[in-house]
């Protein structure tokens, strides 16, 4: 049975790094910022900026995503990273937290919220995959990552 959580443990720092590593998406420096982000948090700091939401199966930590407000605004939210364990991609676990995160961002207060990805042709399914969630192509900034990649960000209104 999947169930979500919403408090990070001295463990979730090291299942977020398996979690980013597994995917084959993330490089190993993309990797350690949420990594070190998880980490900040856990220790008291950054906690208002940076919010984590797990899902577990079966007691394990199969995925996570990790979203913030946005600091000049006041209902406004942004994705930073969702991740599956690649065991488990394609089950329909990236859109059940998803769905969670949106009652949650609601539960907050927000209206809004926003996430960014890779224009490269490897992001082709992750934009389609918010496209499926119901996120809006608001904007593509050129050569935004590299001169080669885009910057694809994405609204979902509450």
């Amino acid at each position: 049975m999947l169930q979500f959580r919403d408090e990070i443990t001295a463990n979730d720092p090291e299942i977020i790094r398996n979690i980013a590593n597994s995917t084959g998406f993330f490089d190993k420096d993309t990797a350690e910022i949420s990594v070190n982000i998880a980490q900040t948090t856990l220790k008291g700091y950054n906690k208002d900026n940076y919010k984590f939401l797990f899902a577990e199966y079966n007691g394990k930590t199969i995925a996570y995503a990790c979203f913030g407000r946005i600091i000049d605004s006041s209902s406004t939210y942004e994705l930073y990273w969702l991740s599956t364990l690649n065991e488990y991609r394609g089950l329909g676990i990236g859109k059940k937290i998803i769905s969670e995160l949106i009652n949650h961002i609601k539960n907050l207060g927000g209206r809004k919220i926003y996430v960014k990805t890779d224009g490269t042709s490897q992001y082709a399914p992750t934009r389609k995959f918010y496209e499926k969630c119901g996120f809006k192509n608001e904007a593509i900034l050129k050569e935004y990552y590299e001169s080669y990649d885009d910057c694809y960000i994405y609204s979902y209104h509450l």
